[in-house]
């Protein structure tokens, strides 16, 4: 059987693109023969997949398999409708609008669409989530339940291995004996970037001047960006916080290596990869409590609900500073990680196409 994928965009460093590339990876190390294909290639991904207008062709292919990796609105959900074959569905999760409403109103719109257009979704064989919290909102947009799963994000622990740690950035970031708050990922308005700033201001203000906050991740709303900016200004934190925008995976190990707290103010998150990079560095984490955050952390981590910016800055500083608390935590996430490890989100794909009535031949590659 030959499986296609089918999404909004293969590009590098997103985490979708991540998933599509380590899901093929192994149908084809079990003897499956795979295509890619999405409406946004990148033009250094175009050795990766074909533009969605070429999945044309092969639309009436029942003997072969469809996976639409579902993100954002895109034209080619009208592909997946028309595939006449098997189909299986992995939601990455969608930002309701209104967190882009007053910010960007074409993401709005995509974002809005996304959501209204789940509901025309649900003839498939299988849906899936990648947290507990994405399948139900597939159950909610109408899929019936008993055809729903979780198939957890694969970790990209390897490709932290393959890439040197940049000493001279290293040696930069802990050379001044500071105290290094870290958060990561899209400079966003359902990150609450601004809320991590000013938490970082009250650390920074109140308890340890020698500190300095930095910010990973694309920057690419404007309007929102100028926010950022213009608060940190304000705050008088110019020299203190640092918003590297993308960065490349050994930069963004160094970061790791070198942060002494991990912290994120989110208010949605279908996953929230960051989480898991941060257990395996050893960072320990603190994550406003909402979407699929408490579920990815698990029992390890420091939740706060109501923010009172005094409250999680003194907790933070009780992480970077307590060395039994902090190895306690640290222990913890580590236990956490194991729960996505590489073999057994591998069995879990193997369960979800054996759901869908594809058979697997090909060993685990665990095994």
């Amino acid at each position: 059987m030959k499986v296609y994928h089918l999404g909004h965009a293969v590009i590098p460093g997103d985490a979708v693109t991540t998933q599509t590339l380590e899901i093929d990876r192994r149908l084809r190390a079990w003897g499956f023969e795979t295509e890619i294909f999405a409406q946004h290639v990148a033009p250094e991904c175009k050795h990766l997949a074909r533009t969605d207008v070429e999945f044309l062709p092969y639309l009436d292919r029942v003997d072969s398999l469809l996976i639409y990796h579902y993100s954002i609105y895109t034209p080619n959900v009208q592909l997946f409708r028309a595939f006449q074959g098997p189909k299986i569905l992995i939601y990455h999760n969608i930002t309701p609008a209104h967190f882009f409403r007053r910010w960007d109103r074409h993401q709005a719109w995509l974002c809005d669409m996304g959501r209204q257009a789940l509901a025309s979704l649900t003839s498939c064989a299988l849906g899936l989530g990648d947290s507990d919290y994405n399948r139900r909102e597939l159950v909610e947009a109408g899929f019936p339940s008993e055809r729903t799963g979780v198939l957890p994000l694969f970790l990209q622990i390897e490709d932290f291995d393959r890439v040197q740690t940049d000493e001279r950035l290293l040696e930069r970031l802990r050379g001044r004996g500071f105290i290094n708050f870290l958060s990561v990922g899209r400079v966003v308005p359902n990150k609450a970037v601004e809320d991590v700033i000013r938490i970082f201001y009250v650390y920074h203000r109140y308890i340890n001047a020698r500190s300095h906050l930095f910010v990973v991740g694309s920057r690419y709303v404007p309007a929102y960006d100028a926010q950022i900016d213009a608060l940190v200004e304000a705050l008088g934190l110019s020299d203190a916080v640092t918003l590297t925008g993308r960065t490349s995976l050994s930069d963004l190990k160094t970061y790791y290596q070198a942060a002494h707290l991990y912290l994120t103010a989110s208010h949605h998150e279908g996953f929230c990869v960051p989480l898991l990079e941060s257990m395996y560095f050893g960072v320990p984490i603190i994550a406003r409590q909402a979407a699929a955050i408490p579920e990815t952390l698990g029992d390890t981590g420091v939740l706060f609900t109501r923010l009172g910016y005094i409250e999680v800055a003194e907790m933070a500083h009780l992480l970077a500073t307590d060395t039994d608390l902090r190895a306690r935590m640290t222990a913890a996430q580590r236990e956490r990680l194991s729960a996505f490890a590489p073999v057994r989100v591998e069995q879990m794909l193997r369960d979800a196409l054996e759901r869908a009535g594809v058979h697997v031949s090909g060993g685990l590659d665990g095994e």
